[in-house]
């Protein structure tokens, strides 16, 4: 088991998310109803923006957080306010759980008193302002509750935290208790028929060392208005660098499921059963796994239908491409698209949860219960996450954000079993898009930071039920004009959703084919988890180590260790059990050093002691051990 130890604790950053730094962050929003400027460039605490506010009577700086922040493990939220030229403000702080407001609690219970020109701590105890054990905070106020205007302050540097954890790591591995099989949709990754250069030698050779398991074609939303027959797209009329055809080849070359979405925005239930028909008898592609569309609850998707992002449309859609699509192949496997809240995106009409007896009208309450009428069970369910919205990312908040997959996988579990009773305990939950940020990727997104998330978040998945893991994504592009906040830790100033350089626009970011650190990540993920290996189980509570580890069918035992700190090494006894270790095993690593010197991960020895691994692994760090 882990020990917490007060000697030799340490306060690495990446222990406490941010609720505003320079903006707000992560999965935080501005709700204010107070005179306030988010971007106020003077005074700072740090960075570069703080939050002038000027509370008139009964009004408040207000942060959302959708979806809720999980408090657990943290003790306190921490603020830092400047009383501006008058100081002596006296406004409250208050939260809301689940939406349902908690008593305020007055500053000064905390500060005898705000100065006048200069920034002054304030640390409140999360159980003052009526946080409880399982609670998940919705909103987090600083109110006026006495009814006058306060004088102008400032706000900066708003996060919550908590004990500071020691920089020694105990880990206990027990061989014996095994938790989920490593398959090959598991190890997933997005191609898109935008990527003129897929069929590369080169590139087909990267997909290889990367070790993707199952390739998903053909990108997103573009699925929504491909023409597959023609490969062009029906929105703008251009034509696409990839075609099925070469996507069969380049997945059948690396030994690689496949799974394709097929047009529901611009497309028939006839177009969809005619796909089939090219690619699995034509071309005999053996795909097994198909989407109907891609996110269609969402009004950036292509939709022709008269009622656009409609889940009774899309529902009786599926039935009938469904019948058609199995006529052609009775052995695949079609997926709808859905989310893991009744309430995501408002439909035009409502139904009744069986189980608890509400009214609800969004996409996925609709859409299940009408399948469900049509006597449609889906072959798996597809969902996708991205944990924060452009402009607000934040690399605490990002890391914090892999135990998010246990909440959103519950959720989904209990609308499937819901809406289809017993028979959705059996309908695979299928996560086929996954990234840092929902659009125009930043800094974050080609750091080494992305590439902890991305491994961190790939075995959560797993470890919660997902029975599909698929990275968004291979190819993309550069974006050189949003957040590359400092604040941010990277010292690429250009954001890329894809794993490698796309080389566009040209003479911007790396040359194409450069691997970004989420391209390493994928290599190490390879040399730890295969199909047919094994989830074991790991006891493990620091906040900032994540430990895996599988069991193979020989017998021997891999070991995946991600170091999330920013600037702390952390030294980890790691024990297995249920195994005779040999005294020597493999290490393979990739840390920011490697990352900064533009270098591939390295591989060396180590000694095992008995049946311990003592091993101290440096800040953002990737470890692979091989026994």
């Amino acid at each position: 088991m882990l020990c917490l130890l007060w000697m030799g604790a340490f306060g690495d950053e990446h222990l406490f998310p941010g609720v505003y730094r320079d903006y707000p962050a992560g999965k935080w929003d501005d709700w204010s109803w107070a005179n306030r400027d988010m971007a106020n460039a003077s005074p700072v605490r740090s960075g570069q923006r703080s939050i002038r506010a000027d509370l008139f009577p009964w009004s408040a700086v207000r942060f959302h957080c959708w979806g809720g922040f999980d408090p657990t493990g943290f003790t306190h939220l921490e603020f830092w306010v400047h009383g501006g030229t008058q100081g002596g403000q006296r406004f409250s702080v208050m939260v809301a759980i689940d939406g349902i407001d908690r008593a305020p609690v007055p500053v000064t219970n905390y500060v005898s008193a705000i100065p006048a020109n200069q920034w002054v701590q304030v640390q409140i105890p999360l159980t003052a302002l009526g946080v409880a054990p399982g609670n998940r905070i919705s909103d987090l106020y600083f109110i006026d509750r006495r009814g006058v205007t306060e004088p102008t302050f400032y706000l900066d540097d708003i996060r919550f935290t908590r004990p500071l954890p020691s920089t020694t790591v105990s880990v206990q591995v027990n061989t014996t208790q095994t938790l989920t099989p490593i398959t090959r949709l598991k190890l997933g990754m997005n191609v898109a028929v935008w990527d003129w250069y897929m069929t590369q030698p080169q590139r087909i050779s990267m997909k290889r060392s990367a070790g993707f398991g199952v390739l998903r074609f053909p990108g997103g939303s573009i699925s929504d208005e491909y023409d597959w027959r023609n490969n062009r797209s029906r929105r703008h009329g251009n034509s696409w660098g990839t075609d099925t055809q070469g996507f069969l080849n380049v997945a059948n070359s690396i030994g690689a499921e496949k799974i394709i979405c097929v047009n529901y925005g611009s497309g028939t239930p006839q177009e969809a059963r005619d796909w089939v028909q090219y690619a699995n008898i034509t071309l005999n592609g053996s795909v097994r796994y198909w989407a109907i569309g891609n996110e269609n609850y969402g009004s950036w998707e292509y939709d022709t239908h008269p009622h656009r992002n409609d889940a009774h449309t899309y529902a009786h859609f599926t039935r009938d491409a469904i019948q058609l699509m199995k006529a052609v192949d009775p052995t695949i496997k079609v997926g709808v698209v859905g989310t893991w809240l009744e309430t995501d995106f408002t439909q035009r009409m409502s139904v009744t949860n069986p189980r608890t007896g509400q009214t609800v009208n969004g996409w996925s309450p609709v859409l299940l219960s009408t399948l469900n009428s049509l006597g449609v069970v889906p072959d798996f369910y597809d969902i996708h996450y991205y944990p924060q919205d452009p402009g607000r990312e934040d690399d605490a908040g990002l890391l914090l954000s892999t135990r998010d997959w246990q909440e959103i996988m519950s959720r989904a579990r209990q609308l499937l079993r819901d809406y289809f009773g017993s028979a959705g305990d059996t309908i695979p939950i299928f996560i086929t898009e996954n990234n840092s940020v929902a659009f125009n990727p930043g800094k974050q997104t080609t750091s080494i930071v992305n590439a902890l998330y991305l491994a961190d978040s790939l075995f959560q998945t797993l470890l919660n039920g997902a029975e599909a893991f698929v990275w968004w994504d291979w190819h993309n592009g550069t974006e050189v004009t949003n957040n590359n906040s400092p604040l941010l830790y990277g010292w690429r100033n250009w954001g890329d959703y894809g794993v490698i350089a796309s080389g566009y626009p040209s003479g911007v970011g790396d040359p194409i084919n450069t691997p970004y650190p989420t391209y390493h990540a994928f290599v190490l993920i390879s040399r730890f988890a295969k199909p047919n290996d094994v989830l074991v189980s790991v006891q493990n509570s620091h906040p900032l180590l994540s430990v895996y580890a599988v069991r193979t069918p020989s017998g021997s035992v891999r070991l995946l260790v991600l170091n999330k700190a920013r600037t702390t090494t952390l030294n980890a006894d790691i024990r297995i059990q249920g195994m005779t270790l040999k005294t020597r095993a493999r290490l393979t690593q990739y840390d920011a050093t490697l990352d900064l010197q533009r270098k591939a991960p390295i591989t060396r020895s180590l000694t095992v002691r008995g049946t311990t691994i003592r091993q101290s692994f440096p800040p953002l760090s990737i470890s692979v051990i091989e026994l």
